[in-house]
């Protein structure tokens, strides 16, 4: 008996250095990248926590760059890097990408219609700084390079370099948001919406649409043909609907996030990309990319172009205040002052006017000594005297995600 303890005793470290010295295998990244007919799926890289991809465009090469809503732009398949906006001061998150045909550049555009230029990509003029009625939603070039469009939400069409105007949806009553747009290589441009309408406008042939159509998702964007003759829609879950000579090569694979760009590539094939993806924003709230401020849930939603949440999170506010409605961003401070007792708030968003005041989004107020009036823990109930109050993080992401003219929806 004696012996067989002494076995035991000596087998067990030896049984536990086994288990010890075992890896446990880490998660592996989803692969956010999906290549049909002749495309070529060169990957995805991870992106930093709260980052999410927001474009891709194709390079003559057969590689592709994808662009990310913090600015950051990933070269993949020998597509050459030209730089990225990741570093640069932004007053509001990326929204899409396009290249010049011969692949020495490429464009980032913003929500806000700031353009950022790379490589031989010439800047040619944004619309930082003006007050947009709608954020602008996709971004293409000219052929020859040397000019682009941006199209906005309500199909504001807005020209630079040699980008001839052709027409827009500015001040027409649409069904759904516009959510992108492409050029063919003929002229003109063509707007897609959200529920597969299709817009032509110039020289680009209106070769069908899926508007009526029953989706299972909204449509995320569009791309066209090397000859223009004939387009891709692609909608959030991966389904790809196909108009003119445009051939279908499949849908994206099944997966539980949002495909959120597509490009197509040389001899008819297309990518598609995908971001990680929300619940749905909440019944009632409205449509487009928006700001859900719900009083009785104390909870604020962050809505994208799709439809999808791109953040949600508990905040403080007061009971009653706003009234329910529609209200858009009109101003904002990096600091400002209750007006006593020296407390101030950080990263105040404006959106609407009280009896005395402005209500905005603002990080928990501090006292003249720098003590926060409340804890993260205490945010989900009414604490405030009017605006809405938010942890720290939420507080910069909210700055950084909502530019002046951003919609706001209060819901009750």
């Amino acid at each position: 008996m004696t012996t067989r303890r002494r076995g035991v005793a000596l087998l067990l470290p030896f049984l536990l250095s086994l288990l010890v010295a075992v890896p446990v295998a880490a998660a592996a990244d989803p692969d956010r990248l999906d290549a049909r007919g002749l495309a070529v799926d060169a990957g995805a890289p991870s992106l930093p926590a709260g980052d999410r991809y927001v474009g891709i465009a194709a390079a003559p090469n057969g590689g592709y760059w994808l662009a990310s809503a913090g600015g950051g732009v990933y070269s993949q398949g020998g597509a050459q890097f030209h730089g990225s906006a990741g570093a640069m001061k932004r007053s509001a998150p990326i929204i899409g990408i396009a290249a010049r045909p011969t692949g020495d550049g490429y464009w980032l555009v913003g929500v806000d219609g700031a353009v950022y230029s790379f490589g031989r990509a010439a800047h040619l003029g944004g619309l930082a700084g003006r007050n947009l009625r709608d954020p602008i939603v996709g971004m293409a070039a000219t052929p020859s390079g040397n000019g682009y469009w941006l199209v906005s939400a309500d199909g504001g069409v807005f020209s630079f370099g040699d980008a001839a105007f052709a027409g827009s949806l500015g001040g027409r009553h649409l069904v759904a948001p516009i959510v992108g747009m492409a050029a063919p290589a003929s002229g003109g441009y063509w707007l897609v919406a959200s529920d597969g309408g299709v817009f032509s406008f110039g020289g680009a042939p209106f070769l069908g649409s899926a508007a009526g159509t029953l989706l299972a998702s909204p449509i995320i964007g569009m791309a066209t043909t090397g000859a223009g003759d004939g387009y891709w829609l692609a909608a959030g879950d991966g389904g790809v609907f196909t108009y003119g000579r445009a051939r279908f090569a499949g849908a994206g694979s099944p997966s539980s996030e949002t495909v959120t760009g597509v490009t197509a590539t040389a001899g008819g094939g297309y990518l598609l990309v995908r971001s990680p993806s929300g619940p749905p924003a909440p019944i009632g709230s409205g449509r487009g990319r928006r700001v859900v401020y719900s009083n009785p849930l104390q909870r604020v939603w962050l809505v994208g172009t799709s439809g999808q949440v791109e953040r949600t999170y508990l905040v403080s506010g007061r009971k009653g205040e706003p009234a329910v409605g529609t209200y858009r961003v009109y101003s904002k401070s990096l600091v400002t002052s209750a007006g006593h007792d020296g407390i101030t708030m950080r990263k105040m968003v404006r959106f609407a006017h009280g009896d005395t005041l402005a209500i905005g989004f603002h990080d928990i107020p501090r006292s003249a000594d720098g003590r926060p009036l409340q804890t993260d823990d205490d945010l989900g109930g009414y604490r405030s005297s009017g605006c809405v109050r938010q942890g720290t993080n939420d507080a910069n992401a909210l700055w950084d995600w909502a530019p002046i003219g951003t919609t706001v929806v209060v819901i009750y």
